[in-house]
């Protein structure tokens, strides 16, 4: 066996190894990159949607709504975000929600809770509520509306007595697809 060849065989067989481990380690920068670029694809627009309604309500107005429109499908369920900012001293506050009883509107029999209706908010303090809204089956297409009515005294009921309300009556849009 001659000497160069065995050389020439020792130098092929180091480069084969270092061309594979080189080779090895692009497939696995490869690999991570497309993960990383299916991870950001995999944000769903839920998520996206959650975000755009915090900055929504991120405003000075006293009362926001975060969307004010959702599609729900029957027994399903949405869940809205109302935004209450207390521009005085702190007090307690109290959310109602009907529905708006104009002709020619759609019902859907008060299907609606919230997670907490009574909310204590210091003064230049903003707090979110929210509002679930439940479509009952067999309930017909179309978009039904719902009023939010944000008062400071719980001893009445505040689509009632308009002067007693705080802020402007706020609407919510079901559409039932």
């Amino acid at each position: 066996m001659n000497k160069k060849a065995f050389e020439l065989s020792i130098n092929f067989i180091v480069l084969l190894i270092l061309s594979i481990v080189i080779f090895g380690f692009g497939i696995k920068f490869v690999y991570d990159l497309m993960h990383q670029a299916g991870e950001i694809r995999d944000i769903t627009e839920d998520e996206i949607n959650a975000q755009l309604e915090n900055i929504l309500c991120d405003s000075s107005e006293r009362i926001c709504i975060g969307t004010s429109t959702r599609e729900i499908r029957p027994n399903k369920m949405g869940v809205f975000t109302v935004g209450i900012l207390n521009t005085g001293d702190e007090s307690e506050f109290y959310v109602d929600v009907e529905e708006s009883a104009s002709e020619g509107i759609l019902q859907i029999e008060e299907k609606y809770w919230m997670l907490k209706n009574k909310v204590t908010i210091k003064p230049n303090e903003q707090k979110k509520v929210g509002i679930g809204v439940r479509v009952p089956g067999g309930t017909d297409k179309g978009t039904y509306v719902l009023n939010v009515y944000v008062c400071r005294d719980e001893s009445f009921s505040c689509e009632k007595d308009s002067t007693k309300r705080y802020g402007t009556t706020q609407k919510l849009y079901v559409v039932v697809p």
